[in-house]
């Protein structure tokens, strides 16, 4: 009888798909954009550790998330310290004292600085803070604060101006990347130039001054007229629509400052007066894609109210969607606490934080979706103190962030 012949076919080719050195990016480039992410992949062998470690590989990791997620909060409780607490659970939570920093301890100033720091503000994940007197007033000097990198960039204040000094005035400041690298996504800029700004509003005049880390230098102060009374501050939280931030001013009447970044000449928008009348919460917000505001009623209703331009080319404030906070969270009646309810809203994230009988929530506006962040409200001993949420692709127990 004749022997079968032997087969000469190539084995089956068992190696794994992520062996594949084309593939294995486009693998780990899915993976979500959490701190553990990343050096957990490394941990599984060389070739995974060289490909979550290039460069190359992890601007395109930012690219392909394109916004940066939020992976805590600062609390400034005014009391010489700014506190650091992740709102990610393990493997992913970031200990407090990785990006914590001691205000009262601050070190790289001005000798002659005797002033009090205070939290202005969180953008590209970059933390801008001010000097001013023990009550928080004025800006002697500017403190750019990298939590990732821990990198500090001490700026004095601008020069006094006849009839107004900034070292006296009610500021309000702001930190952006201008970083104009093709592909870059905020969120990742480290050593990346950027701007601060600082504005203040009073006796009818609303000002604002830009300090450039490119030219080492800040601009000219620039000022408009304000039609009514304005209050000696503007509101603490700003967005960012476009190459323009906002703030509410405050006064006999309600408006927002715009500042163009482009040609640094601040503005005032008129508010509808019937829109505010009455609220328990004004927050500005970008929801819709533009510039817009939240009212909150008493029984936690947000009406966002949005800018639109006409055919006509006319603007107008119209109503848009209404947001129920008491049915998004899983809360009875019993449940709500009437003592600062919300302890903060983030305008360009759209993220507002809300304090209960059950704990401290963080809420997405534009998905629904909440976190619960705090068993108990941070702030319940002091009412004072706000809250500030910090995005970053920072990956967990390295030194070196995503970028």
């Amino acid at each position: 009888m004749d022997k079968m012949p032997h087969s000469t076919s190539p084995p089956p080719d068992t190696a794994s798909p992520t062996d594949d050195e084309n593939l294995l990016p486009e693998v780990l480039l899915r993976l979500p954009a959490r701190p553990s992410s990343l050096p957990r992949a490394s941990l599984v062998c060389k070739r995974w550790r060289q490909v979550a470690a290039d460069p190359q590989f992890l601007r395109r990791f930012c690219a392909h998330h394109r916004e940066a997620p939020i992976i805590g909060v600062f609390l400034d409780f005014y009391r010489g310290e700014l506190s650091f607490r992740s709102v990610l659970d393990l493997p992913d939570r970031i200990p407090t004292r990785r990006f914590s920093l001691r205000l009262d301890g601050i070190e790289g100033g001005c000798k002659s600085n005797t002033g009090t720091w205070s939290l202005r503000g969180c953008r590209h994940s970059l933390v801008v803070l001010t000097s001013g007197d023990h009550l928080g007033r004025g800006c002697r000097q500017v403190l750019v604060w990298d939590p990732v990198t821990g990198e500090q960039r001490f700026i004095s204040g601008p020069p006094p101006l006849p009839g107004h000094d900034w070292s006296y005035a009610h500021v309000q400041a702001d930190v952006l990347c201008v970083a104009g690298d093709e592909g870059h996504v905020h969120g990742a800029c480290h050593s990346t130039p950027f701007k601060v700004v600082l504005v203040c509003a009073e006796k009818h005049v609303a000002r604002s001054c830009v300090y450039s880390s490119e030219t080492g230098s800040w601009g000219s102060t620039m000022s408009t007229k304000v039609q009514y009374h304005t209050m000696s501050c503007l509101g603490s939280r700003s967005i960012l629509v476009g190459n323009s931030l906002h703030w509410f001013i405050f006064g006999s009447q309600t408006g927002i400052l715009e500042l163009d970044l482009d040609t640094q000449i601040p503005a005032v928008i008129e508010l509808p007066e019937d829109a505010i009348d009455g609220h328990h919460g004004l927050y500005l917000s970008t929801l819709g894609g533009g510039v817009g505001f939240i009212t909150l009623s008493d029984d936690y209703e947000a009406q966002l109210w949005l800018r639109i331009t006409g055919f006509d080319g006319a603007t107008r404030w119209m109503p848009a969607q209404a947001i129920e906070l008491g049915k998004v969270l899983p809360l009875r009646p019993g449940e709500w606490t009437n003592l600062q309810t919300v302890m903060g809203f983030a305008g360009d994230d759209n993220v507002i934080f809300v304090s209960t009988n059950r704990g401290a929530f963080m809420v997405h506006l534009e998905t629904m979706q909440f976190t619960k962040i705090f068993d108990r409200n941070p702030f319940a001993d002091c009412t004072t103190s706000t809250i500030h949420p910090f995005s970053s692709f920072f990956a967990a127990g390295n030194s070196t962030p995503q970028h």
